[in-house]
């Protein structure tokens, strides 16, 4: 039995229309389903948490990264596997799984493909697939809402920077990786698990979503025309080979900094103390062959 998530509402409407086409490969294909449709905030969440407590632990999310997210905290922990129809306004984490961009030939994809163990974040009683940081970016998505309603991928995105450039400050804070603590202004930090960010932006251009290992990247303090310069770069992935930008590998990580606010695959939540835990082959899901 598959369980459908749908958020009909993600990618301005996007997920309502590849409703019918899902149900339709389902029927074709002679699988039994239930299809749910989300009704607001964390309502995937709960969903999610009540088939796996049923013991339906194969689910299918129709929407974005958002959507990814609620239904991985649903499972919290638990064993069920995962099919992605991306449906998002940055669709970020399926870009690291290579499938289609079509949410019906990705979906397609999946259910003729073999499965994969990747790996789980964890961020204090939050769990996530992607990528969690904090400073510039996160102030690039608050700004980056207000666009949404102009389309798709970068464009959002673009225009937050731009908006961003004229309220960010840098953040103090307090980082222990690996047993070594050390205080630091940074422009930038992000923990990846998965790569991409912002609709399309490489932020952690390294990290692997099997190695059990989080990449971590972090950008020192910088003034408005340096972070010009490390945006330049960080689309393409290439701002890690700047000195002001600083990469490791952990499996632990802890940043200190009151009153900031943490980005979890595109979910803005405010905390004084992160605390990162990688989870090896936590999750199931099904990837093209």
């Amino acid at each position: 039995m598959l369980t459908v998530i749908v958020n009909e509402q993600s990618g301005n409407g996007a997920g309502g229309k590849a409703l019918a086409g899902i149900r339709a490969i389902l029927e074709e294909r002679k699988i039994p389903h239930r299809i749910c449709v989300t009704s607001g905030p964390a309502a995937a969440t709960a969903i999610a948490d009540e088939a796996v407590g049923r013991g339906e632990n194969e689910i299918v999310c129709i929407g974005g990264d958002g959507t990814i997210f609620e239904v991985v905290n649903g499972i919290a922990g638990r064993f069920a596997r995962l099919y992605f129809v991306p449906c998002g306004t940055g669709n970020d984490f399926v870009r690291t799984l290579k499938l289609p961009k079509d949410p019906l030939q990705a979906f397609r994809a999946q259910l003729d493909g073999e499965p994969r163990r990747i790996d789980t974040g964890r961020l204090n009683e939050y769990y996530f697939l992607n990528v969690s940081g904090s400073g510039f970016d996160v102030e690039v998505l608050r700004q980056a809402a207000r666009f949404k309603k102009l389309g798709k991928g970068l464009l959002p995105y673009l225009l937050g920077i731009f908006a961003a450039l004229r309220k960010f400050r840098p953040l103090p804070v307090e980082m222990t990786l690996d047993g070594r603590t050390e205080k630091r202004e940074v422009t930038i930090f992000s923990v990846g698990n998965g790569r991409y960010f912002g609709g399309g932006m490489k932020a952690v251009p390294h990290a692997e979503i099997d190695d059990g290992l989080f990449d971590v990247v972090v950008a020192d303090r910088l003034g408005r025309p340096a972070i010009l310069k490390l945006l330049s770069k960080f689309i393409q992935g290439e701002h890690t080979a700047l000195p002001q930008v600083h990469e490791w590998r952990a499996r632990e990580l802890t940043v200190r900094c009151p009153g900031m606010t943490v980005d979890i695959d595109g979910e803005l939540i405010p905390m004084d103390e992160a605390r990162y835990q990688l989870l090896p082959g936590a999750l199931e899901i099904m990837c093209p062959k």
